[in-house]
């Protein structure tokens, strides 16, 4: 081996010693910042803040081409694959060591991955520009923006999400499957990306003690959860509303503990089906949930409630439709 190869064999091996180091700091960063939250009282609400989802993943990356990429000599692809490698690290670990859920790293997944290329190719910009400051950076910029972002009140959002479905059948026939459903089959319902991908448990039944309000509707999803409806507003063949009533942690226990129905980023508040007539066998029945989203990304956890929490309502509806229907059609 010529001394130019053997120089290019070390400096290859140097690299690479330097990547591993680089990818090895940033795991043990993000790490320690999950046992400070885990351990804190707040901690849910920082899994919900913009250091957490935005500043520290764009940190990590470019803390990582910054150490893997000395002279950069790199292409662009590394910058592209830093992201991406640390992203699907962090989410096995995730799962098979923290036993974090699925449905919280699919919702951080996309912004980690886009803040952490925004940091790798900041980074990658700035690599002529070496000095004292950068690397200083690495250590003052997370832990002042975490300060600031300390401070800064939480918004409480309310937001109202509606979805309807025209059924071919009468107000009172539909009446009886909005107030109560029993027996659901797990070939009922329609395919969602919630239940058939991100593995939302389906609603299994819903049954109520009595009518009218002041009533608890129990429902019951899968095996394992459930919580209870107090019924509020009762207009046989019109409306029905109720206010929820988490009693229990079982919806975080079996979706993911980070996403309590009840807590202190989330509360789902209430809800009511509304049966308007549009023909004498034909009724659009409306389902409206309302929650109070309380993070400092709100808007971004409102396109999530907006996909889960509608396709939750359209599988609702889709049931009760399939089930008026065919009560319609056998007594036609």
């Amino acid at each position: 081996m010529s001394e130019q190869e053997a120089s290019t064999t070390k400096g290859r091996h140097r690299l690479r010693h330097r990547l591993l180091s680089g990818f090895a700091l940033a795991l043990t960063i993000a790490l320690s910042a999950f046992v400070l939250f885990s351990a804190s009282q707040a901690g849910s609400i920082w899994f919900a803040s913009i250091w957490f989802l935005a500043l520290l993943p764009a940190v990590l990356c470019a803390l990582i081409c910054y150490i893997g990429d000395p002279d950069r000599t790199r292409s662009a692809s590394f910058y592209w694959l830093v992201p991406l490698t640390l992203c699907g690290i962090v989410c096995l670990a995730s799962v098979f060591v923290l036993h974090e859920g699925v449905i919280c790293l699919i919702m951080v997944a996309p912004i980690w991955l886009a803040s952490g290329w925004i940091g790798a190719f900041l980074m990658r910009s700035q690599r002529n520009r070496r000095g004292r400051a950068l690397e200083s950076s690495f250590l003052i910029i997370p832990l002042v923006a975490a300060i600031v972002e300390a401070q800064i009140p939480v918004p409480h959002e309310t937001v109202t999400l509606t979805r309807s479905v025209v059924v071919r059948a009468a107000p009172e026939d539909i009446w009886r499957y909005a107030v109560s459903s029993r027996d659901i089959g797990a070939d009922e319902g329609r395919w969602t990306i919630t239940h058939n991908i991100i593995g939302m448990p389906r609603p299994r039944e819903s049954t109520v003690d009595g009518a009218g309000v002041g009533t608890v509707r129990t429902a019951h999803w899968g095996d394992h959860i459930n919580f209870e409806e107090r019924i509020v507003d009762w207009q046989p063949g019109r409306k029905l509303g109720w206010a929820f009533n988490f009693t229990n942690s079982s919806v975080q226990d079996y979706t993911d503990k980070h996403i309590s129905p009840d807590g202190v980023f989330l509360k789902i508040d209430s809800g009511d089906y509304v049966l308007r007539p549009i023909s004498p066998d034909m009724t659009e029945v409306t389902l409206t949930t309302r929650y109070v989203a309380k993070t400092h990304v709100n808007p971004y956890a409102r396109l999530w409630g907006e996909l889960m929490m509608g396709d939750i309502q359209d599988n609702v509806l889709t049931i009760i439709k399939d089930r008026a229907e065919r009560d319609a059609a056998v007594s036609g």
